[in-house]
């Protein structure tokens, strides 16, 4: 029974330890899409994929030496669900063999924060390219979003969760309302 109070003690104390988060959670909420848009039986294929150079999604600068979290879920993955979700809510079944692909690459995804003099800054930035191909044809748009604040106060992480979940969420809603990319889809 000591044993086990020892651990529990341990463990406790041990996390109580951490000064930060050790890793993001990424969660973008997306709007009811209107239903019937496509016609029965269309089909698409999400495709994603993460072009950064690191998993990192927050990057605490000033830390010495800098320190960056990687999202629980891997964007792309998260990027893709929430897509998906959209486009059967509008109508159509997503397969993977289907003849029309929607690519999404993730370029940029991060909340970098600094300290340049008193104040913490942290600046976001996402930046996603879309590629829409149906039979030969192909259409391709970017998104980004940025945005900033500073603090006096280091950022929690919620707050900076908060800010890169604001700006997928967006960019997601744009392409689910993207009349180009909707008539591509629907074109047979």
């Amino acid at each position: 029974m000591n044993r086990i109070f020892l651990l529990c003690a341990c463990l406790f104390v041990f996390a109580g330890c951490a000064k930060q988060p050790v890793i993001a959670n990424l969660n973008p909420r997306i709007g009811e899409q209107p239903a019937g848009i496509y016609a029965d039986p269309q089909t698409v294929a999400v495709i994603g994929k993460d072009s950064r150079k690191t998993a990192d999604v927050v990057a605490y600068l000033s830390d010495e030496p800098p320190t960056g979290l990687a999202n629980l879920t891997a964007p792309q993955e998260v990027i893709a669900d929430r897509l998906t979700a959209g486009l059967r809510s509008q109508g159509l079944r997503v397969d993977p063999s289907s003849p029309v692909h929607l690519e999404f690459e993730i370029n940029e995804l991060l909340v970098r924060v600094s300290r340049p003099k008193m104040l913490y800054k942290a600046e976001g930035k996402t930046f996603i390219t879309l590629t829409v191909e149906n039979r030969g044809t192909v259409f391709t748009k970017t998104y980004k979003r940025e945005a900033s604040k500073e603090s006096a106060r280091r950022p929690e992480l919620p707050k900076l969760e908060e800010m890169l979940n604001s700006q997928l969420a967006e960019i997601v809603s744009m392409v689910l309302q993207d009349q180009e990319v909707r008539s591509l889809i629907a074109r047979r």
